[in-house]
């Protein structure tokens, strides 16, 4: 068994302000599904890319981050476009993300992905699980036709809003999806929309087999059958960044549910959820989405433009 991440291989450039200018200080691998399964490479489980990415340097240093972890690469298709790009800027506990350079204003990001369904047919095996993130266009038909076991995770409700509520059913119900995680956001939005009034009754419509609502700082609430279970974080003393803490915890999800045989007791969560809050604290403790795996890559002398990296 795999698990497998699909999409197009996405940069994190992180930047500083320096008086009236900006500093890049750093570029790492980026992307919900794909620090997913970087976090489960990391712990020594069986992973996959089934990406696209661009010749460019920084396509060099995505894929070097994930080779690294020793991830599974070789079904990735580069061609001769510039890497997709998010420039995120951390000014104290604030993180302002664009897709285009802060410091000369080139958009680096295209739109239409180089990986394409029917390529991810011909590389996905049978008993792959499919990790997801959103449902953007491209992942609806890997959702819809695919037998695959898969777990999704909705952080945004950017791409639910397009959707009628008969499409996200459609898209969702009886899809093979193990695990379902939810933010707090997400997860009011569909039940103000579908007009159910708990949790366990948008579970019950949703139809996983194991759900997920993260709640920020508060915790979260994990959803199995007929029973609704609260966790409380324990708090990072030296948080300095909490980007991909959310993907870290759920990857530590992912890995023991089918650790344990998919079975969701009280035991088995309490251990979990443990281990999982022991790994966000260090993930919340390093810069990037990736700084608890490896040091990532600090560029030096590049006239402190991305864009000037070839």
């Amino acid at each position: 068994m795999r698990y497998v991440a699909l999409g197009d291989l996405v940069a994190d450039c992180y930047y500083k302000n320096i008086g009236q200018d900006k500093e890049l200080i750093k570029i790492d691998g980026g992307s919900s599904r794909f620090n997913v399964v970087a976090n489960l490479a990391a712990r020594g489980n069986s992973t996959c890319v089934i990406a696209g990415c661009g010749c460019d340097k920084i396509g060099r240093i995505v894929l070097n981050s994930l080779m690294k972890l020793n991830v599974d690469t070789a079904f990735v298709i580069r061609n001769g476009i510039e890497t997709r790009a998010y420039h995120i800027t951390v000014e104290g506990d604030k993180h302002i993300c664009t897709r285009t350079c802060p410091i000369c204003g080139q958009k680096t990001w295209y739109d239409k992905p180089i990986v394409t369904t029917k390529y991810c047919r011909e590389c996905i095996k049978q008993d792959d699980v499919l990790i997801l993130d959103g449902l953007k266009p491209e992942n609806i038909p890997i959702i819809t036709t695919f037998s695959n076991e898969k777990v999704l995770d909705i952080g945004r409700t950017k791409r639910l809003v397009n959707l009628s509520n008969q499409e996200i059913l459609d898209i969702l119900q009886n899809r093979n999806i193990e695990i379902l995680q939810l933010n707090e956001s997400v997860e009011q939005y569909l039940m103000q929309r579908f007009g159910v009034e708990n949790l366990l009754s948008l579970f019950n419509m949703l139809g996983p087999k194991f759900m997920i609502v993260t709640r920020g700082k508060e915790g979260a609430d994990f959803v199995v059958k007929n029973h609704i279970i609260h966790k409380t974080l324990i708090h990072c003393q030296r948080e300095i960044d909490d980007t991909g803490a959310g993907d870290a915890f759920f990857s530590m999800f992912i890995q023991k549910y089918y650790e344990n045989d998919k079975k969701v007791t009280r035991q088995w969560l309490d251990g979990t959820f443990f281990l999982a809050n022991k790994l966000t604290t260090s993930v919340v403790s390093h810069l990037g989405a990736r700084g608890h795996l490896y040091d990532g890559y600090y560029p030096d002398n590049i006239d402190k433009c991305i864009c000037k990296i070839k």
